[in-house]
């Protein structure tokens, strides 16, 4: 009898065992559960951060290429307005000119 005695105690004891382990594991589970949850929402707000700086730095760029597009278009003018000016001045020089420009294009051209 003593022998089923400690039969019975020690699968008691096992049983008990399987339990703390299970709730154990119960636990482990759920606390990893939390940390990826934890890590997704911490990685969701770098990527929404990340795509913030992206959108302003794009933003920037196409203003700063704006600006120097409109400066480039008012020197163009500027230098369109100032040959205007010197054909109007000088309209045999410019014909000359432009003559010796074509000449030598076509110079180039047929070699």
């Amino acid at each position: 009898m003593a022998t089923a005695a400690k039969s019975t105690a020690t699968a008691d004891t096992a049983g008990a065992n399987a339990q703390d382990i299970e709730a154990e594991l119960a636990r482990v589970r759920e606390d990893i559960a939390a940390l990826a949850r934890s890590i997704q929402s911490y990685g969701t707000a770098k990527t929404d951060e990340v795509k913030s700086r992206a959108s302003k730095a794009g933003n920037d760029i196409a203003a700063a290429s704006q600006d120097a597009l409109e400066q480039v278009r008012r020197e163009f003018e500027g230098l369109e307005s100032q040959l205007q000016g010197q054909v109007r001045r000088h309209p045999l020089q410019a014909l000359g000119i432009a003559a010796g420009i074509g000449f030598l294009a076509a110079f180039l051209m047929r070699r």
